[in-house]
């Protein structure tokens, strides 16, 4: 018997595993098979359960995520600076000069003008006041005298200054054609509801603030803008 003839031999004999051996149907679905096994109830609600809180907790997160802060609130829940500066404090008085503290950045220069950036903030141990939108500028010399106004302003609504908040003013002076005035010269504020001017100390280190001549037919200008709410 050659090797071709031993394996055809193999190939026709059953093994021993191999006698009886009825093959089984396979299910054909789930539920075929869910009743073949009939597994407990318990766990298959527990599931459910389990799968409907997934769900839910996916779509709350979902909307959180999509719609985003209200608007005026912060990512934290508490109100933005915007929003905080833009509402007048509850019970809050106005604010005198003596509750506020105003500084101001060096004189800048550009296109014939002098400028600086005011801050405004409470003064120490300040509480929470309204802060009048109206306000008049003026500059004066070594001796008082002032030398240039830009008038009251509309006063607008209120805002609240309250303790680190801080806002800021810009202050622009143009063409100045009278003679040099007696130095050094002083910018001071007043806010609506304010009887005086407030002095307001400007940082060292800037330009000459007399802006330049500019045309003696032109007169000298003193503007301001903003009380904007700083971030």
């Amino acid at each position: 018997m050659n090797d071709h003839d031993l394996e055809q031999d193999l190939r026709t004999q059953r093994g021993p595993r191999e006698e009886g051996y009825l093959p089984a149907r396979l299910p054909m679905a789930l539920d075929e098979a869910a009743a073949g096994s009939q597994p407990s109830r318990l766990p298959r609600a527990a599931m459910l359960v389990a799968a409907g809180l997934a769900g839910a907790l996916a779509v709350a997160i979902a909307a959180g995520v999509f719609s985003g802060p209200a608007p005026g609130v912060g990512a934290n829940g508490s109100a933005s600076p915007s929003a905080a500066a833009s509402t007048p404090p509850s019970g809050g008085g106005a604010c005198r000069p003596q509750d506020v503290s105003l500084t101001a950045e060096p004189w800048g220069g550009a296109a014939g003008s002098r400028g600086t950036v005011v801050t405004v903030a409470l003064a120490d141990g300040g509480q929470t006041c309204e802060l009048g939108k109206g306000l008049a500028a003026e500059i004066t010399d070594a001796n008082g005298s002032v030398l240039v106004t830009s008038g009251p302003s509309a006063a607008g609504e209120p805002v609240a200054l309250a303790p680190g908040d801080t806002f800021t003013i810009g202050v622009s002076w143009s063409n100045w054609c009278a003679a040099a005035p007696a130095a050094p010269v002083s910018l001071a504020l007043k806010m609506s509801g304010w009887d005086t001017f407030a002095t307001v100390p400007v940082a060292s280190g800037g330009l000459d603030p007399v802006p330049p001549c500019m045309g003696s037919a032109e007169p000298t200008v003193l503007s301001w803008s903003g009380l904007e709410a700083q971030q």
